[in-house]
């Protein structure tokens, strides 16, 4: 068959279609998704894009992380330049933090309260967690039932050092370890840097909480 002279080359559809379902595959930075597809949405069949003397490029305005729903802009920067703006809809597994029984307020997590469970993609609550180690040591702000999603919002971490309390400083130096008595000037949780007081020295040092009676310093 003859193609007549006047007759312009056509970038496909279908390619523009696979070039955003793979920008969005390639953008997705959460490792908790899983079973992760991407599919662009149909395009008006009567489009007629010239095809693109150089490779189409791809970019988003938005993070594509944990959206369902997102759209992606394909555009050709080439002789006929042109852009065109995809939905990509974003179907994946995530996995979220539940409590396993009831729990009251200010009840204090222990990993045997919680498991995970997958959720669809389109299906998760606001603030969700996907690390139930990440919340010990952390009490809950409400009572929940169990089968309930434990979000940050319901959640708090838990004052483990009390300001004006006596504590044992364990300075470690040269592999070396001296136990001290000291005393809190700040409350503060696992983790938490703060001022604690030296009370044979009475010098003021900047020490790590251990546990909710040590803190630890190295000279």
């Amino acid at each position: 068959a003859l193609i007549p002279a006047h007759a312009v080359e056509t970038e496909l559809l279908g390619s523009i279609r696979l070039h955003a379902q793979k920008h969005v595959l390639a953008h997705l930075e959460d490792s908790n998704l899983k079973n992760v597809t991407a599919t662009a949405g149909s395009l008006d069949p009567r489009l007629q894009l010239k095809k693109c003397s150089i490779p189409l490029e791809t970019f988003t305005t938005t993070s594509i992380n944990n959206s369902p729903r997102t759209t992606v802009g394909v555009k050709c920067n080439g002789l006929n330049p042109w852009t065109l703006y995809v939905p990509v809809t974003v179907s994946a597994m995530v996995e979220v933090v539940f409590s396993k029984r009831a729990l009251t307020r200010g009840s204090l997590l222990v990993e045997e309260d919680l498991e995970l469970r997958q959720l669809p993609l389109n299906k998760l609550p606001m603030n969700y967690l996907s690390d139930s180690s990440q919340l010990v040591n952390f009490e809950l702000t409400r009572s929940i039932n169990a089968g309930v999603a434990v979000t940050l919002n319901t959640v708090r971490a838990r004052e483990i050092i009390r300001q004006g309390q006596e504590v044992i400083i364990i300075a470690q130096a040269s592999g070396l370890q001296v136990r001290m008595a000291g005393k809190a000037l700040k409350k503060g949780n696992f983790g938490d840097l703060i001022p604690v007081q030296n009370l044979n020295s009475g010098r003021t040092i900047e020490a790590t909480v251990m546990s909710d009676s040590t803190v630890s310093v190295n000279l």
